[in-house]
């Protein structure tokens, strides 16, 4: 191939090989937003449902026992393996790797004026890997806020289940966790 073909294939083809991982990227992304906005509406009726039924100690264990089955149904589900991740866990399941670790703190610091934290799309030769944070929300104050305001009878239980518990003292707005979305390639 002559030179000048060369640069015109060159020229041609890696705008649209740009475009296509872009679209490709934005794809992911996408989908993994969909996929956890999914999973914590889900998640978000059922607790719901168990505070109105018997307040936090009825929260917590339906929390214990279901929350990481839930998320793995999900991920299932959607072809896609899905988990929550955090630097303060109260379940050990959903502790952060080092690799996690870093894209966690990198994506607390980015935090925009409007409480808003990224989303963060990672790409391998095998897989897409969508980091969406996971913000305290009002509903979680009360198994997740601050533990010298908390009822007797929470704290009781969070003993109880978690007694290597570091998922307290969290304000509206934190970052609390990160859901990971992990797609095949």
């Amino acid at each position: 191939m002559t030179q000048i073909k060369w640069n015109l294939f060159v020229f041609f083809l890696f705008p649209i090989t740009f475009y296509q991982c872009q679209k490709e990227s934005l794809n992911y992304e996408s989908l993994a937003i969909q996929i956890t906005k999914e999973a914590k509406s889900n998640l978000q009726k059922k607790l719901s449902t168990a505070l109105a039924e018997g307040g936090t100690t009825a929260a917590i264990p339906f929390c214990q026992q279901n929350a990481l089955g839930f998320t793995a149904k999900m991920g299932k589900a959607n072809n896609v393996t899905l988990k929550r991740i955090t630097d303060k866990p109260r379940n050990e399941n959903n502790r952060l790797s080092p690799e996690e670790m870093m894209v966690f703190q990198e994506i607390q610091k980015q935090k925009s004026s409007e409480g808003v934290f990224p989303n963060r799309v990672v790409s391998s030769d095998e897989n897409v890997t969508v980091y969406v944070p996971i913000p305290l929300m009002g509903q979680c104050v009360p198994c997740h806020g601050k533990k010298e305001e908390m009822p007797t009878e929470t704290k009781t239980t969070l003993n109880k289940l978690y007694p290597n518990d570091l998922a307290t003292n969290y304000q509206i707005g934190d970052l609390r966790g990160l859901f990971v979305v992990i797609f095949k390639k």
